[in-house]
């Protein structure tokens, strides 16, 4: 019959490597996909590393808010920004604290909108400030927050 031919040994390194490298891709690829369906649905985690019990995760539609709040985010939500309805007339309230920046002057802190939205814009460099923007103009939209401070949170509340 026919003799078996083995390959060059750099040949067999090089295919080793390259089957490796091919595995290491599709293993990333898998994880990464399985990071962002886990963060594109709206959850609301509670627990903390300092609580022993396991953090659960609700639904962001079971969630508490006050009365006339029609959106909120803060600096420790994950997730993508979520769209929401507003009427008429309704108010931006924000605020953030960027100390870690204050050595540079401050931080950028910065809020636009998008959608129905897209004429909404607050922009500040300080080490820490607060404000109201009042808006006009309702719909559906969402705010998008930019920001180098490791704390703020912004709150749209209807009048």
């Amino acid at each position: 019959m026919g003799e078996f031919v083995t390959s060059p040994w750099y040949r067999r390194v090089w295919r080793c490597t390259l089957a490796l490298i091919v595995v290491g891709v599709l293993a990333g690829a898998v994880g990464c996909s399985q990071a962002t369906q886990q963060t594109a649905s709206p959850a609301t985690v509670t627990g903390s590393s300092a609580d022993p019990r396991p953090a659960t995760t609700q639904p962001a539609a079971t969630s508490k808010r006050r009365p006339g709040v029609l959106w909120q985010r803060t600096s420790s939500d994950l997730g993508p920004d979520r769209t929401f309805e507003a009427p008429a007339r309704w108010r931006i309230v924000w605020s953030f604290d960027c100390r870690s920046f204050a050595s540079y002057g401050g931080g950028n802190f910065k809020v636009s909108g998008d959608g129905a939205f897209q004429d909404v814009s607050v922009q500040q460099v300080a080490v820490k400030a607060s404000g109201t923007r009042h808006v006009t103009g309702g719909g559906r939209g969402r705010l998008v927050i930019e920001s180098v401070c490791d704390r703020w949170i912004v709150t749209a509340v209807a009048p």
